[in-house]
Parts: structure tokens; C-alpha cells; sequence
């Protein structure tokens, strides 16, 4: 099984992975950390080293929250030290993709799954209803 590991500013990736615990139940090999505004990245890089290393064993796919930013950028940079996936712009459809998937899914797989579907989880709504409000009046038609 793939290991999950979730990088985020703040407590973004603790309640992202509390949430998805709360619809899928709890989850091992699945960890969160987040960069608190009184940390140094070198404080978030030792966080982050710990938890790789309690995650070591199997598979590792790291999620992030923004490309540029200093969670990111820390992945980046123990990528010369570890061997794992990293992508980033996670959300929540994602994120449970992920954990559903990565019990059955060699991590390869997984990660080209989620980049084709990364697409689908946003979705503009107004445009959708709209959409359906045309088929809608179709119908009336007949």
C-alpha cells in the first residue's frame, strides 16, 4: 500500500485528512503536516523528515497544497534525500481518490490517475445548472 503524506500551509492538510477520514474512516500510513506561521522551513524540513521516515517502508506519494510555496519548495528540496512522488494542488476529491486507490494501485498509476482526473474535481456549478436547466426545457418540449 502507498503511503500518503499531506504538506500544506497552516492546518489545511490536517483537516483535509481528518475530513477524509470522517467519510472513509480512519487510514493508516497516512500522515499530515502543516507549516505554522511560527516556523522556519528548516523547522517544516525536520517536521517533514520525521514524518517520511515514520511513513519509510512502502510507497510514498506527497501531497502538497501550492506549487510555489515554502511546502512545496521543502518537498522539492528532500527529493535529493528520499525517494517518493510529490504532487501538488491537492483537494479533497483528490485526496480521497488516493486513499481509496492506493490499496490496489502501484503508486505509478496512481499518480498518473489523479493528474488525468485532477481536472474533473473543480467544476463550475453555475455552468453545470445551466446546462441542466437547457435539458430541462428540451424536455419540456415534447
Amino acid at each position: 500500500m502507498t503511503a500518503i503524506l499531506l504538506v500544506s500551509h497552516g492546518t489545511f492538510s490536517k483537516a483535509m485528512l481528518e475530513t477524509a477520514e470522517m467519510i472513509l474512516g480512519p487510514q493508516s500510513q497516512a500522515a499530515a503536516v502543516g507549516l505554522a506561521p511560527s516556523q522556519s522551513p528548516e523547522d517544516l524540513k525536520a517536521e517533514i523528515r520525521r514524518a517520511i521516515e515514520r511513513l519509510s517502508g512502502s510507497d510514498l506519494l506527497i501531497l502538497t497544497d501550492v506549487t510555489s510555496g515554502t511546502p512545496a519548495s521543502t518537498i522539492t528540496a528532500l527529493s535529493r534525500e528520499y525517494s517518493f512522488r510529490h504532487l501538488t494542488g491537492i483537494n479533497l476529491p483528490l485526496l480521497i481518490e488516493a486513499l481509496i486507490s492506493r490499496q490496489f494501485v502501484p503508486l505509478k498509476d496512481l499518480t498518473a490517475s489523479l493528474m488525468q482526473n485532477a481536472a474533473s474535481t473543480f467544476v463550475d456549478v453555475d455552468e453545470m445548472m445551466c446546462r441542466g436547466q437547457e435539458s430541462d426545457d428540451l424536455a419540456d418540449d415534447f
